[in-house]
């Protein structure tokens, strides 16, 4: 019997924005925005995370998101290209979060989950994957 299981890699993510939620998620956030520092130091998009929070993580993240709220995006640069600058509220870059993918593509993570919070990381420990 051959079982299929994929390989899943981990990084740290630093949240710069969150997007509005629909449905049942509509109180809280749809996914968070993330970014990492390139070689140069640049803070980057790497993608954005919906899946793996429970509805009180959700809540207890929105919640430190509208304490973090800032006017403009963090970096110069739009959010990997697909023209999501208008509907991304964006927050300082100061929240850090362990995150589950399958791959980095330099576009962004594919798969992405969150897994949780990372207080022991400062941000500018934050790196591209890979």
């Amino acid at each position: 019997m051959w079982i299929k299981t994929p390989i899943r890699k981990t990084t740290k993510a630093i949240v710069i924005g969150w997007t509005p939620g629909t449905g049942m998620m509509a109180p809280t956030f749809g996914s968070l925005v993330l970014a990492a520092h390139d070689k140069d130091g640049l803070l980057t998009y790497i993608g954005s995370v919906g899946t793996g929070f429970s509805m009180a993580t959700r809540r207890s993240l929105r919640a430190r998101l509208d304490e973090l709220a800032a006017a403009a995006m963090p970096f110069d640069a739009t959010v990997g290209g697909r023209g999501r600058e208008g509907g991304v509220h964006w927050v300082r870059p100061e929240l850090v979060g362990d995150i589950e993918f399958r791959e980095f593509t330099g576009e962004g993570l594919r798969h992405p989950s969150w897994r949780g919070p990372r207080s022991d990381k400062d941000q500018a420990e934050v790196t591209l994957p890979g």
